[in-house]
C-alpha cells in the first residue's frame, strides 16, 4: 500500500507546477494586452505609449490576477475622457480655456473624448487570454 503522505506531496507539487504554468500564462496575456492597448492608444506623444506595460501579477486565494496599464499622470484623461466627453458623466461640465505651454496659443476646449485603449485591448484578446488560462 502507497504511502499517503507521498501521495500527498506529490498532489502538492502539481498544484505547484500548475499554479506556476498559470502564473507563466497570465504573464504571457498580459504582455499580449500591452502589445495590443500600444497599437490602440493613439497619442501624438510615444510616452504614454512607451509606458503601457504588465504592472503585477498577484495570487489571490484561487484566483491569479494580473493587471496592465500606465503610470503616466496624464494616462487616466486619456484613457477616461475629460469635461463633457468624460466617462459616466464625471467630467466637467462647462467648456474652459488654457494656455498651451508649448505654443503659448489659447486653447478653448469642453474636453477630450475618451479612448479606452487598455479596454478595449482586453476585449479584443479575450480569446487568446482564455486559451493561454485554460477557459478556451
Amino acid at each position: 500500500m502507497a504511502d499517503t503522505g507521498d501521495f500527498e506531496a506529490s498532489v502538492d507539487a502539481a498544484v505547484d507546477e500548475i499554479e506556476q504554468m498559470l502564473i507563466r500564462n497570465m504573464g504571457l496575456a498580459l504582455d499580449q494586452v500591452a502589445n495590443t492597448a500600444k497599437t490602440k492608444v493613439g497619442v501624438q506623444s510615444g510616452a504614454l505609449r512607451a509606458d503601457i506595460r504588465p504592472l503585477g501579477i498577484e495570487v489571490k486565494g484561487d484566483d491569479i490576477v494580473g493587471a496592465v496599464g500606465n503610470t503616466e499622470e496624464h494616462a487616466p484623461y486619456h484613457h477616461q475622457g475629460t469635461g463633457i466627453y468624460a466617462q459616466d458623466g464625471n467630467g466637467r461640465k462647462t467648456p474652459w480655456v488654457y494656455q498651451d505651454p508649448k505654443t503659448g496659443q489659447f486653447i478653448y476646449t469642453k474636453g477630450s473624448k475618451p479612448n479606452p485603449y487598455l479596454k478595449d485591448a482586453v476585449e479584443q484578446e479575450q480569446g487568446n487570454i482564455s486559451k493561454l488560462l485554460g477557459g478556451g
